[in-house]
């Protein structure tokens, strides 16, 4: 009698969540489908050494998990500096920081934007940038010396822009 083997089915690493498959189709989300939890992300990141509040792979291990609210409602997924350090790292070529952009996405689009960066925000459509308190008589002076424009009144028209652009509905011109 010949025995029979039976061909085992291939193991889904797949992530289950429905939270992971949100972010799976958002673009640059695509990577959650390849984590394996190694913590080579953890490891790598400049962030995490600083702090022991963040870490990249809980993070991940959280939306594998499908914590939906906790991560979007969360200012973690904003502190990654992009600097890709985990993607170049990893042995799975997941790229973090297009991950996290994906959630900060979602997040945005719900409402879930922390102070400390709507602040920023706010800033940045007030003045045109995040520096106008700063300008002083002395930076008009090294501007004046090197030529360049003393009045920069180009941040007003970049905030129009944008406001018309993002929040008006039309395009930028």
């Amino acid at each position: 009698m010949t025995q029979q083997t039976k061909e085992q089915p291939p193991i889904n690493h797949a992530p289950s969540s429905t939270f992971a498959k949100e972010i799976s189709q958002e673009p640059g989300g695509e990577g959650i489908m390849q984590c394996i939890q190694c913590g080579m992300c953890t490891a790598s990141c400049m962030v995490a050494s600083k702090t022991e509040r963040y870490r990249p792979r809980k993070l991940i291990q959280k939306i594998l998990l499908g914590k939906r609210k906790e991560v979007l409602s969360s200012d973690l997924p904003w502190l990654c500096m992009t600097c890709r350090l985990c993607e170049e790292r990893c042995q799975e070529d997941v790229d973090l920081s297009e991950i996290f952009t994906a959630v900060r996405e979602i997040a945005a689009r719900e409402g879930y934007i922390p102070p400390v960066f709507q602040n920023t925000i706010n800033k940045v459509l007030e003045d045109g940038w995040l520096l106008n308190d700063a300008y002083t008589d002395f930076e008009e002076d090294e501007r004046d010396d090197l030529g360049l424009d003393t009045d920069l009144g180009w941040n007003n028209e970049f905030v129009k822009k944008v406001k018309k652009r993002y929040f008006s509905g039309g395009a930028a011109k």
